[in-house]
C-alpha cells in the first residue's frame, strides 16, 4: 500500500525533476492559445500560493492575449516560454513554470485518474532514481576526522531509497565534523527532505508552520529523530552546509531550516531563492503548468528565503568552499584541543589547507637567505621559485616550496618547512613539520 504522502510529494516534483520535456514541434492556432490562456489564469487563481499576486498575473496575461502580444506565435514551446516570461515578468517566480510536454500532461492525469496509475508512475520513479544511486555522488573521510557528503537531489522516498540515506549517515556518523554539498542540489521531494533532516533532530522540534493554498489552511511543522526512519541514528557533530547561485528549492530548505535552528554553518554562495512547494497541473492540449501552492513560516525569521536566497554565514567563491569549511572547523577544534601532538596536528593540516589557494609571494632577494645545505636537505633557487630538495630520496628531483607565510613553506603533501632567522636575519636552521604531529629542527650545514 503506498502512503498518501508519499504520493503527494512524487505529484510536486513530478516532471519537474524526472522527466524530460517534449520538444515534438506542432503548430498551434488561436483558438489553442486562447484555451491554454485561459486554462492557466483559471489554475493560478485557484491554486497559486498567493492570492493577490495570482490575480496581477492573469490580469496581466489576459491584457497580453487581448493586445496579440502571442499572435505570430505558433510553436508551442516557444508559446509556453512566452508565457512564462510574461507571468515571471509581473511576478518573479522560479518555481512558476510553463511546459508544452505532452509525455508529462499524460502522466498526470494517469497519476490522478486511479491508484494503479499512481503506482505504476511511482514505481517507475523509483528505479530511475536507484539508477542514480538516489542521487548520493560522494562520500568521504576527509583529514581530521571530517566527513564529506554530496547529494545532488532529494528523492522520492522508498525502502531502497532510505537504506542508501542510512548508510551514507552511519559512514559519517563517527567523524568529529560533517561538510554537506548542496551546491550541485536543485531540490527534489519535501518528504525525503525531512527525513534526511531528521537525523539532525534528536527529538521532536517544532520548525514553524506550512500554509497550502489548495487546501486554504496553515499547519505545524515538525521535524524528529523518527527510528523507523534513522533506525535511532542521531548526528551531532559541527556541520557545514555549502551553497551556490545554483542551490534550489528543497535544497534550500535543508540549508534553511539547519541554519536558522543554528545547528549549521553556511558556506558559499546565495541560493536561488524558490522556497514555494510546487505542484504540477494539466492546462490540456498537451501544456502543463507548475504552480507553487505552499509556503513555509520560519518559527525563528517568521519568513522563508524566497526572492532572497539562504544568505551564508560565510561568504567565498565556489572552489573555496570545502577548504573554508575545513579550516573553521579545525580553528574550532583547536580553541578545545587539549592534548599537544593533537593540536600540532591540526595546524599542520589548517597549514596545509592554506597553501593550496597561497598567494603569498616571496621577494628573492629576500628567499636568496634560505638557499643552502641543512643536513640531506638542499633549497636552492630557481628563478622566483624556491625549491627543496631531500638528497637522500631515490627521486633527486628538487620540489616547488609554496609559500603559506614569508618563511613557512609547504612541500608537496609530505610536510612543511620553517626557516628559522636570527636577530641579523641570517637563516642558520629550518624547522620541519610532519602531518603526524612530528617536528625537527636542523642546522645549517652549508
Amino acid at each position: 500500500m503506498i502512503q498518501k504522502n508519499i504520493l503527494k510529494g512524487l505529484f510536486i516534483f513530478i516532471g519537474q525533476l524526472f522527466f524530460a520535456q517534449n520538444n515534438e514541434s506542432q503548430k498551434i492556432d488561436s483558438l489553442t492559445k486562447i484555451e491554454v490562456v485561459n486554462s492557466i489564469c483559471n489554475s493560478l487563481i485557484n491554486n497559486y500560493v498567493f492570492p493577490d499576486k495570482a490575480k496581477v498575473m492573469t490580469d496581466f496575461l489576459k491584457q497580453q492575449t487581448q493586445n496579440n502580444i502571442f499572435r505570430s506565435v505558433t510553436d508551442p514551446n516557444q508559446f509556453a516560454n512566452e508565457i512564462q516570461k510574461a507571468l515571471r515578468s509581473v511576478n518573479e517566480d522560479n518555481h512558476l513554470r510553463i511546459e508544452y510536454n505532452p509525455r508529462l500532461e499524460k502522466d498526470i492525469i494517469k497519476f490522478l485518474a486511479n491508484k494503479k496509475g499512481s503506482n505504476a508512475i511511482l514505481a517507475d520513479q523509483i528505479k530511475k532514481d536507484e539508477k542514480q544511486n538516489f542521487y548520493f555522488k560522494k562520500l568521504e573521510i576527509m583529514p581530521s576526522n571530517m566527513g564529506y557528503i554530496e547529494f545532488t537531489n532529494f528523492a522520492v522516498p522508498s525502502p531502497s531509497a532510505r537504506k542508501t540515506v542510512h548508510s551514507a549517515m552511519q559512514f559519517i556518523s563517527h567523524t568529529d565534523g560533517l561538510i554537506i554539498d548542496l551546491r550541485n542540489n536543485f531540490g527534489g521531494n519535501g518528504e525525503m527532505l525531512g527525513e534526511i533532516l531528521s537525523y539532525f533532530f534528536p527529538t521532536k522540534t517544532y520548525t514553524g508552520k506550512t500554509y497550502n493554498r489548495i487546501e486554504n489552511k496553515w499547519t505545524d511543522s515538525y521535524i524528529g529523530n523518527k527510528k523507523e526512519i534513522t533506525d535511532g541514528l542521531k548526528l551531532g557533530m559541527p556541520l557545514y552546509i555549502l551553497t551556490s547561485r545554483r542551490t534550489f528549492s528543497a535544497a534550500e530548505s535543508f540549508a534553511y531550516t539547519l541554519q536558522s535552528m543554528k545547528k549549521a554553518v553556511i558556506i558559499g554562495n546565495t541560493s536561488k531563492g524558490g522556497a514555494h512547494a510546487t505542484r504540477s497541473f494539466s492546462m490540456g492540449n498537451g501544456f502543463v503548468a507548475f504552480i507553487p501552492y505552499s509556503r513555509e513560516e520560519n518559527v525563528i525569521t517568521k519568513t522563508d528565503w524566497e526572492g532572497v536566497g539562504v544568505i551564508p554565514d560565510i561568504e567565498t567563491e565556489e572552489q573555496n568552499c570545502i577548504l573554508t569549511a575545513q579550516n573553521h572547523f579545525l580553528n574550532q577544534k583547536l580553541l578545545t584541543e587539549k592534548d599537544e601532538d593533537e593540536k600540532r596536528k591540526i595546524n599542520w593540516q589548517i597549514n596545509f589547507n592554506k597553501s593550496k589557494s597561497s598567494n603569498v609571494i616571496i621577494n628573492p632577494t629576500e628567499a636568496t637567505k634560505f638557499a643552502g645545505r641543512f643536513s640531506e636537505f638542499e633549497v636552492t633557487l630557481s628563478g622566483n621559485q624556491l625549491m627543496f630538495r631531500d638528497t637522500n630520496q631515490k627521486s633527486n628531483e628538487p620540489r616547488k616550496a609554496i609559500a603559506i607565510t614569508a618563511n613557512l613553506f609547504q612541500i608537496g603533501t609530505d610536510y612543511q618547512v620553517e626557516f628559522i632567522t636570527d636577530s641579523n636575519n641570517v637563516c642558520n636552521a629550518i624547522k620541519m613539520y610532519w602531518d603526524d604531529g612530528y617536528e625537527e629542527t636542523i642546522n645549517r650545514t652549508k
